[in-house]
């Protein structure tokens, strides 16, 4: 039971286990990490009424259309295509690489349906959790993703693409990247990608990352209360990325929010690992998840003075509390043993390229 509630989190725990050694103790670790990770939010913090003041990720008009696509990387199961119900023309894509395990896409149906709302495609392909390396995962993802396109590509606006990613998923975001942007030659007139508390990356080294184009925006975030992945990987790929096409740095954080309409006790938000997907609650995301990919998407797809201006803003705070903060020079605020999977960890192919 253990090891289906650690899948259904999307997070790299027991799954792993044949890969690396001392990967039970991680597991055990996870599933207490886990356990603690389950707070309840209070009913009157997920309403609409949100902060004044604060940028929010605030749905757009677009209701969501699902197709389900045969996966030539996987015998028996669908990869998904969300596309948003009558969007005048060819639509820009994003592709979204999930977290470990979670080959069911409602672990993460906030985020699509957001960005679906704003009028995206969104493209949510499976890979494999047991039983396969890490090379057939990142392939699966490839294959799932190119597939895709050639089913809906005719709703497809491929000239304007963007990478999301979370924990396993947003470790694969470089391999993807060098994929989409490289290989492709997708996202000509708009890219970016935004990797959600990366897990380790495989297959990417600084010069696949020094060949993007240099248009693409880059974007990181990471979350204070994650006690599962490092985020000195999150902050390697930040120091070690081009700077040409935009580095964005953000922190989540944890904290009691508190405004005129808001509950009297205010609202506790707790930024950990689950909280792109299956986090509780609806207001860190609006508050601290959705901005951030709104903001990359709008400058990479409609660039414009008001879009570089809201990017540039974005987690830009004086003193108090504020859910999200944008870190111009990221350090990993904790030491390594506060993780499950830290930097060092034997499984971390990147410790060559350099210390982040």
């Amino acid at each position: 039971m253990a090891v289906r509630r650690l899948m259904a989190q999307g997070v790299v725990l027991a799954a792993l286990l044949p890969l690396c050694t001392g990967c039970f103790f991680a597991a055990r670790q996870g599933v207490k990490a886990l356990r603690g990770d389950k707070h309840a939010t209070p009913a009157a913090c997920d309403g609409m009424v949100l902060p004044p003041g604060m940028p929010a990720g605030v749905d757009g008009p677009y209701a969501m259309v699902q197709h389900s696509v045969p996966d030539p990387a996987m015998a028996g199961q669908d990869l998904v295509v969300f596309l948003p119900e009558h969007a005048p023309g060819p639509s820009p894509v994003i592709f979204l690489a999930h977290g470990f395990g979670p080959n069911r896409w409602p672990s993460y149906e906030g985020l699509i349906r957001h960005m679906v709302s704003r009028g995206a495609v969104v493209v949510y392909a499976p890979y494999p959790a047991f039983g396969a390396t890490h090379d057939q995962r990142y392939d699966a993802l490839w294959v799932g993703f190119k597939a895709a396109v050639a089913a809906e590509g005719r709703a497809m606006d491929l000239t304007r693409v963007g990478i999301v990613g979370h924990s396993y998923g947003g470790g694969a975001v470089p391999f993807l990247a060098a994929r989409v942007f490289g290989e492709q030659g997708w996202g000509g007139r708009g890219a970016f990608t935004l990797a959600l508390a990366p897990w380790y990356s495989y297959r990417t080294g600084d010069a696949d990352m020094a060949r993007l184009p240099p248009h693409v925006l880059q974007g990181w975030q990471v979350y204070d209360g994650d006690t599962m992945n490092d985020q000195r990987m999150a902050v390697d790929l930040y120091r070690h990325a081009p700077p040409a096409g935009g580095r964005y740095f953000f922190q989540a954080a944890s904290g009691t929010l508190t405004w005129p309409q808001g509950p009297t006790a205010g609202c506790p938000l707790v930024a950990d690992h689950r909280t792109p997907g299956l986090g509780d609650g609806v207001l860190l995301k609006r508050l601290a998840v959705y901005p951030v990919a709104d903001a990359l998407a709008d400058q990479a797809f409609v660039t414009s003075a008001d879009t570089a201006a809201k990017l540039a803003a974005l987690g830009q705070w004086g003193p108090g509390y504020h859910p999200l903060v944008r870190e111009a020079a990221p350090a990993a605020a904790k030491p390594q043993d506060a993780y499950v999977f830290p930097w060092t960890h034997p499984q971390n192919p990147r410790q060559g390229e350099g210390t982040p």
